[in-house]
């Protein structure tokens, strides 16, 4: 039994869960399952009594759980978005809410670290611990999202999992005059905690729990998470090292401050400019960035990037697994040829178009040609449809939807409020909504923007770049006691480039003397866009690579992927080798892994 619940609960409420607890603990600490199963009664109470934690042994003397009960095993929460497939059902486990932090801060606003917890009848003595996405704001589902297109989820293999919602809510921190979501950005500690520091105040509460609900510690804990969520994992290696055995980063935006101020923010104002260009305005006046390349134009650009690259790897096929000698240098000449000699037709670039791609592609810099943020990767993932088929992933980011009569790109109705109230200071209000974000985004100076990320500000008396950026080449505190990282990257994606992830890899490489590959792999994905999709093979276990990693030193070199039934190749494989070794074509048949070597 825990001593953190002998402090306070009747003792009624003691009996059981030291009674719920023996019989967990009637299986070792790293076994996949529990040994036998509680009565339900039995269950119920011990889950009721997690609400008499008291906030000290959650590591917040206001912290409390609001809610703990039990839940049976059934079908999973229905997921309100658009074309969401269903879940896989839940097993009975004990899923607890609660709040850390709770305060009043800046404009009048209230806020706190809210968390959300599933604690699995059959414990696997493991804890997991999900990131965010986007400006976070949500508490998340608690279920354990494995990335790699998994159709299962960590509380499905056993796993105690933990959301939060980093220090914010979505609902209740919205000012429409101060960015909407992104108001927490004029609150110094709800943008500290959106950065990095609720990591570890959830991660104390949530190990607190488990030991008092199981009796025991987990045996391994783990970090996963993407995009947003990736840059989390990040900062849970690089600040909380010491609490994380595994973690599982996808597409990670670790250095998020300078990838909008700089990277997204250049790329609005190239292709504002080619929409001005074509009289492509909306009746607001200002360039509808949607209207600068059609959907075959994009075609086009993929088309050109495969005429130059795909047979580097050895093979004709759709995918350039050779992307890193994919340069401006070899497609250049490709887009050159079709430029359009005349009027702009579908079968022709026109010249502005070409223009503005090598200047995105090159990446941001500022008027002395000095790189402020990274160039990105040709790849054919810029013509490709995203995972469920609709839109094409690196379309929706860049540009938008071409059929909006509105500004929609995600580069500007997501990352200008980010930019404007979280990633520069000190912040500047901006009303939330799209008109004044696009006049934000086409006023500004990227130059004079990416500084302002780096400027000190609040009474932490620290940058967004301070908060954001988990670019540390030292990461001692992780691997110092054997922490194991696998990050993963889409050739494709349009939001964090993968030449910025591999120039970290390189920094740490080297300053580890050549030996990062004892804790750190790097798996590219040609072709996929931010989070999957694109003419890809996107669906990979990468989860069960780091466990294997973790607590059986079975270091992963290969990871064997699959094209979803979306692609044009429904089913085929392709090995993703560690960087920098790359797949090759050798022999065999061409839609199987197996023809393939990594070198």
């Amino acid at each position: 039994m825990s001593p953190l619940i002998v402090e306070k609960g009747s003792a009624m409420r003691l009996v059981v869960i030291s009674s719920f607890a023996a019989m967990l603990s009637t299986a070792p600490a790293g076994a996949q399952s529990v040994a036998a199963q509680p009565s339900s009664d039995t269950a119920v109470q011990a889950c009721a009594a997690l609400i008499h934690l008291p906030g000290a042994a959650l590591g917040d003397p206001a912290g409390m759980v609001e809610q703990a009960h039990l839940v049976a095993a059934g079908p999973a929460p229905v997921d309100p978005r658009p074309g969401a497939q269903p879940g896989p059902p839940l097993p009975q486990h004990c899923e607890v809410f609660g709040k850390l932090q709770d305060r009043a801060g800046a404009n009048g606003q209230a806020y706190a670290i809210r968390f959300h917890m599933r604690l699995p009848i059959e414990w696997n003595g493991r804890f997991f611990f999900g990131g965010g996405g986007g400006s976070n704001g949500i508490v998340g589902a608690g279920t354990g999202n494995l990335l790699g297109a998994q159709p299962d989820t960590a509380l499905n293999r056993g796993y105690a999992v933990v959301n939060q919602d980093s220090g914010h809510d979505n609902a209740r921190n919205n000012d429409p005059k101060l960015q909407g979501t992104a108001t927490f950005g004029w609150d110094a500690q709800a943008r500290r905690n959106y950065g990095y520091a609720s990591i570890g105040t959830v991660t104390t509460a949530a190990k607190a729990i488990i030991h008092a609900y199981y009796g025991r510690p987990a045996a391994y804990s783990y970090f996963v998470g993407g995009s947003k969520g990736g840059q989390e994992a990040f900062m849970a290696v690089q600040r909380f090292g010491r609490e994380f055995d595994g973690v599982l980063a996808g597409y990670p935006g670790f250095r998020l401050a300078t990838a909008a101020t700089a990277g997204e923010m250049w790329d609005n104002q190239a292709f504002a400019a080619v929409a001005r260009e074509a009289g492509a305005l909306g009746s607001d006046g200002l360039p509808l960035l949607n209207r600068a390349f059609s959907d075959e134009d994009l075609a086009l650009v993929a088309g050109a990037v495969l005429d130059a690259c795909d047979e580097l790897d050895g093979l004709k096929d759709g995918m350039i697994f050779a992307f890193t000698r994919c340069t401006t240098a070899r497609v250049r000449p490709v887009l050159a040829r079709m430029t359009c000699r005349g009027d702009k037709s579908a079968s022709c670039l026109n010249s502005a178009q070409v223009a503005a791609l090598v200047r995105v592609y090159d990446g941001a810099r500022d008027r002395a040609g000095k790189l402020l943020y990274a160039p990105w990767a040709w790849d054919a993932g810029i013509g490709g449809r995203s995972s469920n088929g609709y839109f094409n992933g690196w379309r929706q980011w860049k540009i938008g939807s071409a059929a909006s009569p509105t500004n929609n790109a995600a580069n500007v109705t997501l990352a200008v409020g980010t930019v404007s109230a979280v990633f520069t200071s000190p912040p500047t209000p901006v009303p939330n909504d799209p008109k004044s974000y696009v006049r934000y985004a086409m006023g500004l100076d990227v130059a004079a923007t990416e500084a302002a990320s780096r400027r000190k500000w609040g009474p932490f008396n620290e940058s967004s770049v301070d908060f954001m950026n988990a670019d540390a080449r030292d990461l001692s505190g992780f691997t110092g006691h054997g922490g194991k990282l696998l990050v993963f990257h889409g050739v494709s994606d349009p939001v964090f480039s993968i030449m910025d992830t591999i120039a970290w890899f390189d920094r740490v490489n080297a300053f580890e003397k050549g030996k990062a590959a004892r804790f750190l792999r790097l798996f590219a994905v040609p072709g996929m866009n931010h989070g999957g999709g694109g003419p890809s093979t996107d669906q990979v276990d990468y989860f069960s690579a780091l466990v294997a990693w973790t607590e059986r030193g079975t270091a992963p070199d290969r990871l064997v992927a699959t094209a979803r039934a979306t692609t044009a190749w429904n089913g085929r494989t392709r090995p993703l080798c560690a960087f920098p070794l790359l797949a090759r074509y050798t022999a065999g048949d061409p839609e199987r892994a197996a023809s393939f070597t990594c070198g």
